[in-house]
């Protein structure tokens, strides 16, 4: 019978990303692991986990390669015991045979403090190379790579789905895109803390109140959206789709593994405009306190009650528009880096992302919401409902 696990979550230890625990192998070694529905990989570092000596690690030929933006690695696979830390009151769950990606050449900082992620793509972003022999004892370098063939592996979500231990779906439910740094130890802060649930959805009804709102899922690779319209207050501005021929595979994506609401360029550029009709003064404080620009802004400066929501539209389930609305409190996110400081959770991407806007955990903040991946037109779908205090817990 399918399980629903409850995971709890937390993102004082990266101030910007959620992490959950997990045990691996045979000691049950915690590790904190970030969740990331933009990448696929399950992870961790090489310097914090070795394998050797552990009677529950197999090492295979299997070798994975990863860039993302705090650098690039290689890691050999190893199929090995990988348990989730559960919600009090709950049995923990594990998996005895899970690929899991073990670093060897990735530089210092790589996951920041923690110690690897849990990526909760699809299956297209787990790419791999199946080498001549061992790779966590020939430890192939980036040049070897051409000795391989390329191949796919299952990512750890989809491990649990295939053994029939959960539902092909996920859900969040959190607070916060940054830590609150209100209280002397953040991670006892209720508000930096929430769930993760494996193979649960609408059936957690204590997370949530109210219908959820749809987003169809366009593409299988990352959770891609179309994104058609951004609503601030009662103004609006149309959102064109991506490109003919461009790489990426629609407009717009939502991920948990990005702090911000980082938009195309011209889509960020576009909405401050829509801001500067709102009020100037609201448009100017966005740019001038913007993260990659800024460090922020006594907290007291800024009244949110003068700040209108912004509402994203995209194509929902049935092709009909389904707005996702981001209050004034989650895209300011006060008491960041320190107590009483704020600072806006909307950034442009200088045109790095080909026309595609990365709606990160700002989009997440005050919902549930729901990787169905049996949902909607085969692909699945994002669900948003209003989130319940009962998933915050300190």
């Amino acid at each position: 019978m399918a399980e629903i696990i409850r995971v709890p979550i937390g993102i004082a230890l990266t101030s910007g990303n959620y992490t959950a625990s997990i045990s691996v192998g045979a000691k049950q070694q915690t590790l904190h692991v970030m969740l990331d529905t933009g990448s696929s990989m399950l992870v961790v570092d090489g310097a914090i986990f070795d394998p050797d000596g552990d009677p529950s690690v197999t090492p295979t030929q299997m070798l994975q390669r990863a860039e993302f933006p705090s650098g690039t690695f290689l890691a050999a696979v190893m199929r090995t015991s990988v348990g989730l830390a559960t919600a009090p009151g709950t049995s923990a769950a594990a998996l005895p045979d899970a690929n899991l990606a073990v670093t060897y050449d990735n530089p210092p900082g790589t996951f920041g403090q923690a110690d690897g992620i849990f990526g909760l793509g699809f299956a297209a972003l787990n790419k791999a190379y199946r080498m001549p022999a061992n790779t966590w004892q020939n430890k192939y370098t980036a040049e070897q790579l051409n000795l391989g063939q390329e191949t796919g592996l299952d990512p750890f979500f989809d491990q649990w789905v295939a053994a029939q231990r959960v539902a092909n779906k996920f859900a969040f439910a959190i607070d916060r895109s940054t830590a609150r740094e209100a209280l002397a130890d953040p991670a006892s802060d209720p508000a930096n803390n929430g769930l993760f649930i494996l193979g649960g959805g609408a059936e957690c009804e204590d997370l949530y109140t109210g219908p959820f709102t749809e987003v169809a899922i366009v593409h299988e690779e990352y959770y891609n959206a179309n994104l058609t319209a951004i609503r601030v207050g009662d103004l609006s501005m149309d959102v064109p789709p991506i490109a003919a021929g461009a790489k990426a595979s629609s407009n717009a994506i939502i991920d948990s593994g990005t702090t911000n609401l980082m938009l195309d360029q011209t889509v960020y550029d576009r909405l401050i405009a829509l801001f500067r009709s709102v009020n100037p003064d609201l448009a100017q404080a966005l740019v001038t306190f913007a993260p990659n620009s800024s460090s922020g802004v006594e907290q007291s400066q800024i009244d949110l009650t003068r700040w209108p929501p912004i509402s994203f539209v995209m194509q929902g389930a049935g092709g009909n528009p389904s707005a996702v609305t981001v209050q004034p409190k989650d895209y300011w996110q006060f008491d960041t880096g320190q107590a009483g400081n704020a600072s806006p959770v909307l950034v442009g991407d200088g045109g790095v992302f080909g026309g595609q806007s990365n709606l990160g955990l700002p989009l997440f903040a005050g919902h549930f919401v729901v990787f169905d991946r049996t949902g909607g037109n085969g692909r699945g779908v994002v669900g948003f409902a209003a989130r319940t205090s009962s998933a915050l817990i300190g």
